[in-house]
């Protein structure tokens, strides 16, 4: 046996390591983004979008924590986890904010870590504060987090969707709401005022930009091999519509009748998008794809479409079924009535006869102006039967009678055997007896 010296032993060893260095650079050489660039891995990871740029933006912090704990990164986590939910439970906002930090950093793509903290911060952590501008700010503390989470995650659907939750249901419908509202417009912890530009930077109405987040919950959800977890799907893609509707009730929730073109434009708007864009999308079903605004001439086209496949009994059987399960026909009526003239004239003397018996105490002008939309409204219902099922169209419509009765005992007046809303009156008793005594109490007025 030949014998080789240290030093040709030494080569020898050289020589392997470089061959054995061609293959893992062949492998895994990083790439620089450019189309090509990078090793077989970096290609692969690329083409079927597994790498951490294509999930969303890298935070370089992120990035060295990971490579400093190398496989240590789960325990971590879950010791991070436990320490989370314990200073949740002993109310330690500020060392949960911290902690939840610290996970975002360990687990920058679990989607889990940024609803947990944008939620918290926007509902929990915020209705433990007095004031209520320090509560709006935790509100945007919550939407800010949420956001940087859909900025680092593009293919969570999940993420926007919640984003735009925060910025209209939060901030439109939290008791706070008149503050809230006015605040997304006009914030009062800003130097100067104006809003919040990391969370309102076009100056919209808050539903009008979670508009916006809903719309982009529905473009990544509509990308292929892209799906959500939060609801049905005819419920999720119908959410941009539904902040547009929001948005053209809140000029009757707050009064604003002297704008009657844009309460129109506005309703007039959300009967379009929902008709021509959420109606006209395609649902899969047992029975195939169906659309909620159908005829029997669209779905048979859908029909012919599928092969025949399914029957178009079967097809109007499934439409009827995402219909109710998304109460379609009551938001198409909803939209369509609320864009009339008599019915925004209603909801003003509604309004008006309220406020002049809260504000100005003068019953007269409150029981004719009361009086008169109660007539509007019965018309309306009558034409339109199925408003009746609408809590907050039923609610307005039996806290008007409360209100007018009140007007008619201060003036000593009986309550005639036949007034407008008198049906609905005694159709819901319950709720009127419930109006009456929330009456009673806020006002400390009786019949």
């Amino acid at each position: 046996m030949s014998r080789i010296s240290s030093q040709q032993r030494k080569l020898v060893y050289l020589v392997i390591i470089v061959l054995l260095l061609a293959p893992i650079v062949y492998l895994g050489a990083p790439g620089d983004g450019s189309e090509g660039s990078g090793g077989k891995l970096a290609q692969l990871r690329r083409e079927y979008d597994l790498g951490e740029t294509s999930l969303g933006n890298v935070d370089p912090a992120s990035a060295t924590m990971n490579l400093v704990l190398l496989g240590l990164r789960g325990i971590a986590s879950n010791m991070l986890w436990v320490e989370a939910v314990k200073q949740k439970d002993q109310k330690d906002w500020a060392g949960l904010r911290a902690t939840v930090d610290s996970i975002v950093l360990l687990q920058p793509h679990f989607r889990q870590v940024w609803e947990f903290q944008g939620w918290n911060l926007a509902y929990n952590v915020s209705a433990e504060w007095d004031g209520v501008e320090d509560r709006y700010t935790w509100v945007k503390e919550g939407a800010k987090f949420m956001m940087k989470g859909s900025d680092r995650n593009y293919k969570y659907p999940e993420l926007y969707w919640e984003s735009g939750r925060i910025l209209g249901q939060k901030i439109g419908r939290a008791d706070e709401k008149k503050f809230f509202r006015q605040f997304f417009l006009d914030d009062p912890t800003r130097e100067g005022g104006g809003p919040d530009p990391e969370i309102n930077p076009d100056g919209k109405d808050n539903y009008l930009a979670a508009k916006d987040w809903f719309l982009k919950a529905n473009e990544v959800e509509d990308k292929p091999g892209i799906s959500q977890s939060r609801l049905a799907r005819v419920l999720f893609r119908s959410y941009p519509t539904k902040s547009q509707i929001d948005y053209a009730d809140t000029f009757q929730q707050e009064g604003k009748f002297d704008e009657t073109e844009r309460i129109r434009e506005a309703w007039e708007v959300a009967s379009n998008e929902l008709r021509s864009v959420w109606g006209k999308e395609k649902f899969m079903t047992p029975a195939g794809a169906v659309i909620l605004e159908a005829n029997d001439e669209a779905l048979e086209a859908i029909v012919k479409e599928e092969g025949e496949k399914f029957s178009l009994a079967q097809k109007k059987e499934w439409v009827t079924r995402r219909q109710n399960m998304s109460n379609y026909r009551y938001w198409r009526l909803r939209c369509q009535v609320e864009s009339e003239l008599e019915t925004i004239q209603a909801h003003r003397d509604l309004w008006q006869g309220k406020r002049a018996f809260l504000d100005q105490q003068d019953s007269v002008q409150a029981e004719e102006l009361l009086s008169r939309g109660m007539t509007a409204m019965e018309k309306i219902l009558a034409e339109w039967p199925e408003l009746e099922q609408e809590d907050n169209f039923r609610e307005e419509c039996l806290k008007a009678v409360v209100i007018w009765r009140a007007c008619l005992n201060l003036l000593s007046k009986p309550v005639p055997e036949d007034f407008p809303l008198k049906n609905l009156w005694n159709a819901y008793p319950g709720e009127a007896q419930e109006y009456t005594e929330l009456f009673r109490t806020l006002y400390n007025a009786g019949e």
